[in-house]
C-alpha cells in the first residue's frame, strides 16, 4: 500500500505523541515503581550476594506475565528506568497505530486516526496499570483479526486465534476477557446458523475453562489482594469516560472537552452502522463502562481503564458519509480541529510532565544520599501531586528498591505480581499502609528492620513518627517535601540493640 504524505505524518506524530515522557524523569504513573521493582528484584534474585533472597519466592502463574516478561528481557540491555519508559512509550505509540487499523476495516475517515493520538494518556496510564498499558495495542490487533476471521473464518485463522487468545491471557486476564468477549459477541451477533456462530466463537472461549480453574486457585489461595471495595456506580460515569478516553482527568471541563473531540466525526457526517455485530460490540462496550465494576476480585479500578478503548469503539460502530456537501461550508476548520485538538493535549501533556519533573525533583536530591542494598520504609504522609492532583508519590519509594538493589515497603509483593514475599519473611507492614501512613508504631511495625525511612510531608514530623523508635533514627538529608532518616542499629552483640533484634528476627524462619 502507498503512503500518502498525511500517512507518513500520522506515523510521525504517533512517534511525537510518546515525547512527553523525554520531559520527567520519572513517569507520573502512580503504580509504575512497583512494576519498576518486580522486575529490578526479579534481576536481583538471580545474583548470589543479593542481601534481600530470603524475603522472596517467584510465582509464575499469574494473569499480568507478559508484560514482565518484556520488560524483563529488555531490562538486560537498559537501565529499569529506561526500560520501563521505553515500553511504555511503544504502547503510546502503537496504541493509536493499531486502533487506527482497526478505524481502516470498517471502512472509517482516516482523518479520524488523529484524534486517536493522546489516548493512551488516560485512566490507565495515570495509575501506572503497566501490564493493560501494554496489553492495549496487543488487543486491539486481536480484535482485528478476530473481527476479520468472524467475517470469512476458516479453520487455519481459529487455530492461530485461539493461539492468540491464550497470549492475551499471559498478557492481563482483563485484557483477554475484553477481546475475547468483543470478539465472540461479534460472533453471535451475526446472521449465521447457530451451529456455525459457535464453531466460530470456539477460540473466543477456548480459555474460560483454564481461566475458571485458575481463578478458583487463586482466590483459594489468597491470591488477590486483600482489600474491601464498591462496585461504584455513579451518575457521573458519562463525565469519567469522556474525559479519561482522550487522555484527561475525570473534570467537567475536560468532559466538554471530550465530548466535542466524539463529537467531531460526526459534524464531518459521519452516521451509525447498521451492521448488527458492530452495534452489538459498542453497545457492550458502552453498558461495561456505565455499569461495570470499579472492584472484582481484589482488583480496584476496574471498568475505569477501558476508557482507553473509547475512541477505537465508537469507530468500530460509525461509518463516513457517502459525500459531505452538507458539511462543507464549515469542512476546512473541522477538519483543523482533528489535528489542532490532540496535537494540543500531547503539547499539554509535555508541559504537566515537565511541571511533575520539577516537583519531584526533591526526590532525585535525596536519592544520592542511599546507599545501595539497605531496607526501605516509605511513610509518604502526603502523596497527592499538585500538578495532577492525583496521588502520584503513594509508591515512589518503590523506586529505590527498583534502581539501588535494595527492598522497599509497601511491596506489592504482599499480594503478589510475580514476585511475592515468603510466608515467613520478615514483614509487618499492611496491604493498606500505604495509604495510612500515619498508622505507623515502631513497635507493631517492626521499625528496627528498616535502614531508611523516606517521609513525605511539607515539615519535618520525625518527633512524632519516631517517638517510640527504641533505637536512635538520625536525620540525612531533606529536599523539597523529601526527608530521610537512617536507623543506627548499634552492636550486634548487645542483645538489646536493634541490630540484634535483626538478626533475630530474619532467622525466624
Amino acid at each position: 500500500m502507498r503512503l500518502t504524505t498525511e500517512r507518513i505524518l500520522f506515523y510521525v506524530f504517533c512517534i511525537l505523541a510518546a515525547s512527553p515522557l523525554l520531559f520527567s524523569h520519572y513517569p507520573p504513573m502512580i503504580d509504575i515503581p512497583q512494576h519498576a521493582a518486580v522486575i529490578a528484584t526479579l534481576n536481583n534474585l538471580a545474583l548470589p550476594n543479593y542481601p534481600y533472597r530470603d524475603l522472596y519466592y517467584l510465582e509464575w502463574i499469574r494473569p499480568y506475565l507478559g508484560g514482565y516478561l518484556i520488560l524483563w528481557g529488555v531490562s538486560q540491555f537498559l537501565p529499569i528506568l529506561l526500560a520501563v519508559k521505553l515500553l511504555i512509550a511503544a504502547a503510546v505509540i502503537a496504541t493509536p497505530i493499531t486502533a487506527s487499523c482497526l478505524r481502516a476495516h470498517f471502512g472509517g475517515d482516516v482523518r479520524w486516526d488523529w484524534l486517536m493520538l493522546p489516548i493512551s494518556y488516560g485512566f490507565a496510564f495515570q495509575w501506572g496499570f503497566f501490564n493493560f498499558i501494554v496489553g492495549a495495542p496487543i488487543v486491539l490487533l486481536f480484535l482485528l483479526s478476530a473481527f476479520k476471521y468472524a467475517e470469512n473464518p476458516s479453520l487455519r485463522t481459529g487455530l492461530w486465534l485461539t493461539f492468540f487468545a491464550y497470549t492475551l491471557l499471559l498478557i492481563h486476564l482483563l485484557v483477554a476477557a475484553f477481546g475475547c468477549g468483543l470478539a465472540f459477541l461479534y460472533v453471535i451477533a451475526s446472521k449465521s446458523q447457530w451451529k456455525q456462530k459457535l464453531l466460530t466463537g470456539l477460540p473466543f472461549i477456548s480459555p474460560l475453562p483454564v481461566v475458571i480453574i485458575y481463578l478458583f486457585v487463586w482466590v483459594s489461595s489468597g491470591g488477590q489482594a486483600n482489600s474491601e471495595g464498591t462496585w461504584g456506580l455513579s451518575i457521573y460515569r458519562p463525565i469519567e469516560f469522556l474525559a479519561s478516553a482522550v487522555g484527561l482527568r475525570p473534570t467537567r471541563t475536560n468532559a466538554a472537552i471530550g465530548l466535542l473531540i466524539f463529537a467531531l466525526p460526526f459534524l464531518l457526517g459521519a452516521r451509525l452502522t447498521d451492521s448488527r455485530p458492530r452495534q452489538a460490540v459498542f453497545v457492550a462496550y458502552l453498558l461495561w463502562m456505565m455499569f461495570g465494576p470499579n472492584y472484582i476480585l481484589g482488583n480496584f479500578f476496574t471498568y475505569n481503564r477501558f476508557a482507553l478503548f473509547g475512541l477505537p469503539m465508537l469507530f468500530v460502530v460509525i461509518t463516513k458519509p457517502s459525500s459531505t456537501e452538507h458539511s462543507a461550508r464549515y469542512d476546512t476548520l473541522l477538519r483543523s480541529l482533528f489535528f489542532i485538538f490532540p496535537v494540543a493535549l500531547i503539547i499539554s501533556f509535555c508541559f504537566r510532565f515537565s511541571s511533575f519533573d520539577d516537583e519531584s525533583k526533591g526526590y532525585r536530591d535525596i536519592e544520592t544520599k542511599m546507599q545501595p542494598h539497605k531496607r526501605m520504609l516509605g511513610l509518604i504522609h502526603n502523596n497527592q501531586s499538585s500538578v495532577f492532583n492525583l496521588p502520584m508519590y503513594l509508591h515512589f519509594a518503590s523506586w529505590y528498591q527498583a534502581e539501588h538493589s535494595g527492598a522497599a515497603d509497601f511491596s506489592f509483593s504482599q499480594f503478589g505480581l510475580l514476585v511475592r514475599y515468603r510466608p515467613d519473611a520478615a514483614v509487618a507492614i499492611s496491604s493498606k499502609f500505604a495509604w495510612h501512613p500515619e498508622s505507623f508504631d515502631w513497635n507493631l511495625n517492626k521499625g528496627w528492620l528498616y535502614d531508611y525511612f523516606l517521609v513525605r510531608n511539607e515539615s519535618d514530623i520525625s518527633a512524632h513518627v519516631f517517638r517510640t523508635a527504641e533505637c536512635p533514627v538520625k536525620y540525612v538529608a531533606h529536599s523539597g517535601s523529601w526527608w530521610l532518616y537512617e536507623t543506627e542499629l548499634g552492636d550486634a552483640n548487645d542483645p538489646l540493640s536493634c541490630a540484634a533484634k535483626r538478626i533475630a528476627e530474619n532467622q525466624l524462619k
